[in-house]
């Protein structure tokens, strides 16, 4: 379970901009998607303060 706090804590302290940098910077697949993923979510909870409803 350990494992799983610290991935998300990492995940909530990164910026949209910092996960779209690691984007650009890796050539596997696997990890392009999983970055897109990650960006889609971050601005996807942003829009849901913004709106004042849950998407999810």
């Amino acid at each position: 379970m350990e494992k799983c706090e610290s991935l998300y804590g990492l995940f909530k302290d990164m910026t949209v901009s910092e996960l779209e940098e690691r984007l650009t910077c890796t050539d596997d697949r696997e990890e392009k998607i999983f970055l897109r993923a990650l960006i889609n979510l971050k601005l996807q909870l942003a829009q849901e303060k913004i709106v004042g409803e849950m998407l999810l």
